[in-house]
């Protein structure tokens, strides 16, 4: 079931987003244990992290895998993982609301032939091999975490974490959540965000626009997706 909220307050835009999540990992909560919560980086990502951060929630039940990574140290300026720490992990565990072992960052290994892509599978095994909801905001060309248009990334079989040194957008050096990993997730929130977005919020809209060249269209396949966007398609 596809829901789209368009909203032009981005600000309200993304509460709304946040709250949005919230109820889909309470309703999670009624047939799992545990919910797999896997999320990219970005600065609309942020403040949806920032606005959760006083839902009252059984956050001991939920474990966080980064759905994108450029390969660098966790504690790097770029690192999507650093960004989940400071704007919503690190909070919550001050409160001692979650426990730190709860986050599972991806850990990049140079020294290995795949970056350390395997370690964090052996990491996501241990909790299923599994998401149960992704929160993906697609970029200018409707790539999501990076998985790009007509690109290896997305034509991938490999069931797990992939890595490149040819990304279409830099840096070029990026670990991703493959297509296939991605899809076993119940849910999605896919954000666009910002004019810039316009084209492919249009190619996502449209029925005819396969997934090659429009990545954010593989959710498509989920249970249920939700669009979050200030953005209205041309003509409305």
């Amino acid at each position: 079931m596809l829901t789209v909220i368009e909203n032009k307050d981005q600000d309200q835009l993304l509460r709304s987003a946040g709250h949005y999540l919230i109820a889909t990992i309470r309703d999670l909560f009624t047939k799992r244990e545990q919910i797999n919560l896997a999320v990219p980086g970005g600065r609309s990502v942020a403040k949806i992290f920032q606005n959760m951060q006083t839902e009252h929630l059984d956050w001991q039940r939920v474990h966080f895998f980064i759905i994108d990574e450029r390969l660098v140290s966790i504690e790097h300026p770029d690192s999507n993982y650093r960004l989940l720490q400071e704007h919503f992990i690190a909070p919550l565990v001050r409160a001692k609301r979650i426990d730190p072992d709860n986050v599972h960052p991806f850990i990049f290994e140079p020294a290995l032939a795949d970056r350390g892509t395997r370690n964090y599978e052996r990491v996501l095994a241990t909790h299923g091999f599994r998401y149960d909801i992704i929160l993906l905001s697609a970029g200018e060309d409707g790539h999501v975490g990076a998985l790009y248009p007509n690109h290896h990334s997305l034509a991938s079989q490999h069931h797990g974490f992939i890595v490149m040194d040819d990304s279409p957008k830099p840096p070029r050096e990026r670990m991703t959540s493959s297509r296939s990993l991605m899809q076993t997730a119940d849910c999605a929130l896919l954000l666009f965000v910002g004019e810039a977005k316009q084209g492919a919020y249009e190619q996502f809209m449209d029925a005819a626009c396969p997934v090659n060249d429009c990545p954010a269209k593989l959710v498509l396949t989920l249970p249920e997706i939700a669009v979050f966007t200030d953005l209205s398609p041309t003509g409305s």
